[in-house]
């Protein structure tokens, strides 16, 4: 039997009924997309690599559900007006990966995005403060890589930026939590379950 505040919470804290999302895409455009993937990347990825690579990342609904939920939660405590949420291509090195058989193949980070200078860029919500928003190109700087793609003028300047400074003993000593979140299932290798 619920409690007296949950009871009181469900009459009180409802949240809007969800409504059908304007994104939605046909079949035909789902098919069209799946079909210029194939005759545009798959060969030249399977050729250049030497097998095929991830095309289906499965996340856990119940985790995604719980990463964004959280997200909210410390944007508003950190009175952070957010945006949307990025997905972010990385590969699983033996350092990374949860499953030994996953090494070498393409994943999916995601992160969530805010307005910082009136551009949208990612954001790290676990490192930020109120009144100081943290992007994730400068903690991604703090551990050496240099981060092009928060704007059009970064990515055309590919090789051409200033060579980022490790600090090797933060990178030996310190390792920061950061507000990216990933653990899937892909396929291939693995077959959706």
């Amino acid at each position: 039997m619920p409690t007296l505040r949950e009871r009181i919470c469900r009459f009180l804290c409802r949240t809007p009924e969800p409504t059908k999302p304007e994104t939605l895409l046909t079949y035909k455009k789902v098919v069209s997309m799946l079909k210029e993937y194939d005759n545009t990347r798959f060969e030249v990825l399977v050729n250049g690599l030497g097998f095929e690579d991830t095309r289906v990342n499965t996340f856990n609904f119940e985790e995604l559900k719980n990463y964004m939920e959280y997200t909210q939660k410390l944007a508003k405590k950190k009175k952070i007006k957010l945006k949307g949420i990025s997905f972010i291509k990385g590969v699983y090195s033996s350092e990374s990966a949860h499953k030994d058989d996953f090494i070498g193949y393409e994943n999916l980070m995601y992160m969530p995005t805010a307005m910082v200078n009136g551009k949208e860029v990612l954001v790290d919500l676990i490192n930020s403060k109120v009144g100081k928003i943290v992007t994730f190109k400068e903690m991604l700087e703090r551990y050496g890589y240099e981060w092009r793609y928060d704007n059009v003028n970064n990515y055309k300047m590919k090789g051409k930026q200033k060579e980022v400074k490790i600090v090797k003993a933060m990178m030996k000593e310190h390792d920061e939590l950061s507000g990216t979140a990933n653990v899937t299932n892909i396929a291939p290798p693995y077959e959706l379950q």
